[in-house]
């Protein structure tokens, strides 16, 4: 059974068109209680018949035979044979078990409440004799009266419930105020250098390329920097008369015999 009070719900929001959002959530079961208050009493005096009461009619009576009560036990009060102390006892049982939940403490609730009903009311009209195997005397059946009663308006309680204030939220009638659409933020990588275009590795001189020297012009030629214009030496002949004087100077190939 629960122990926690429900507490009240939260006042709705009066702002205009704020329309609360609330939960609802289940609370204490008032049919437990009762439940448990009576199998506590119920199993308690049946154990109690059961330890002083030793007489069980045999099942060939059942449903015509006679059965007759043990005595009075408890201050001299109930008198009851072996068969209805069993009686009490089970119906107590059966009402601890159902108070475990609501639901099923009146679904007991009502399955015992009529079982005793029944009980007594036969138990009253055949002089304490319960279909040849119970007996009891007039207060056992006004006892099983009184919790046959209670236990079968027991099975009207209710559960508490309590409403819990979740959230606000925009009234659904309230004109709907649109926002802003933000466009979406891309993460660009942005420096204050120029971009550099890709530099590719050359092997370059300064120096022309030079096209291979044979012969005279190698020893002819002078040496010339890199990069230096070719100037002829002062009072120097020049390449071409040289060149012709050393043809005209050369001996003729003498004629084979």
């Amino acid at each position: 059974m629960a122990t926690a009070n429900p507490t009240a719900a939260r006042p709705a929001d009066s702002t205009p068109g704020r329309t609360p959002t609330t939960r609802t959530e289940k609370g204490i079961s008032l049919a437990r209680g009762p439940a448990l208050a009576l199998g506590t009493i119920l199993t308690a005096a049946g154990l109690y018949f059961l330890y002083k009461a030793h007489t069980f009619a045999k099942f060939s009576s059942f449903p015509s035979g006679t059965a007759h009560i043990d005595g009075k036990f408890f201050l001299g009060i109930f008198g009851v044979n072996g068969w209805s102390a069993m009686l009490t006892a089970v119906a107590g049982a059966l009402l601890l078990f159902g108070a475990a939940s609501h639901l099923l403490a009146k679904t007991m609730s009502l399955v015992v409440g009529a079982c005793l009903a029944a009980a007594a009311l036969i138990a009253l009209f055949s002089s304490g004799n319960i279909l040849g195997m119970g007996a009891a005397n007039h207060l056992t059946e006004l006892g099983w009266g009184v919790c046959a009663v209670i236990l079968l308006f027991n099975t009207l309680a209710p559960r508490r419930t309590r409403t819990v204030v979740v959230a606000d939220e925009p009234a659904r009638t309230a004109p709907a105020t649109a926002a802003p659409v933000r466009e979406p933020v891309t993460r660009t990588e942005a420096t204050d250098a120029p971009v550099r275009e890709p530099v590719t590795r050359t092997e370059a001189t300064d120096a022309p390329v030079r096209e291979p020297v044979t012969g005279d012009e190698a020893t002819a030629a002078p040496v010339r920097e890199p990069g230096a214009a070719a100037t002829p030496a002062a009072g120097a002949p020049d390449e071409a008369v040289v060149r012709h004087a050393a043809l005209r100077t050369e001996p003729a190939p003498a004629d084979e015999e």
